[in-house]
């Protein structure tokens, strides 16, 4: 019996097989599942460019559950080049991929159809309103090769790591961090 397994490089999904026979056809090699899976993680139909005009979440695209955040400067496989940066959120195990330029700031919040109010990332699909989560809740912003995240002041706060943020104070995103943006959980994890 043969056993072979191997990771995603972007979500970190564990992929295991039994009893393979080495003399399968190129469809049926699991490292051609391999690449089909991480190739889904790139399809660039999928991946958000962040404009204070249009930059809206949707529910509607769902990538797998399992998650991981990232950031990558000039990331090619996008076709992004110079001071362009992937993030990935994962907001209820939904998989969100924005890309964000260089000193770029971007709102993270919920809309309100009665002002007629859009932040650039609405989070409305997921519960904001009943999590808590304020019209402009939180700032994103990349700095030096860095995310930072800043609390605007919001009414149920932001929280890193279980830590609430002073608001107005920026703080840098680092791998294994976990936001809380009132009670809507958004996880980042960099690689």
């Amino acid at each position: 019996m043969l056993v072979m397994s191997f990771d995603c490089n972007v979500c970190y999904t564990l992929f295991i097989y039994l009893n393979m026979d080495m003399s399968m056809s190129d469809e049926q090699n699991p490292s051609s599942e391999e690449n089909e899976h991480e190739n889904e993680h790139y399809n660039p139909e999928l991946t958000r460019h962040i404009r204070p005009d249009t930059a809206i979440l949707s529910s509607q695209q769902k990538l797998p559950r399992t998650g991981a955040a990232k950031i990558g400067r000039g990331n090619t496989l996008f076709g992004f080049g110079g001071d362009h940066f992937e993030l990935i959120l994962v907001i209820r195990g939904i998989v969100e991929r924005l890309t964000l330029p260089e000193s770029q700031t971007v709102i993270l919040g919920r809309a309100d159809a009665r002002i007629q109010y859009m932040p650039d990332v609405d989070l409305t699909p997921y519960g904001a309103l009943d999590r808590g989560v304020s019209r402009e809740h939180a700032r994103l912003h990349v700095e030096n090769g860095h995310i930072y995240i800043t609390d605007l002041g919001s009414t149920n706060g932001t929280f890193l790591s279980g830590e609430q943020l002073e608001p107005h104070q920026p703080v840098m995103l680092r791998k294994g961090d976990e936001l809380l943006l009132g009670r809507l959980p958004i996880q980042v994890l960099f690689r």
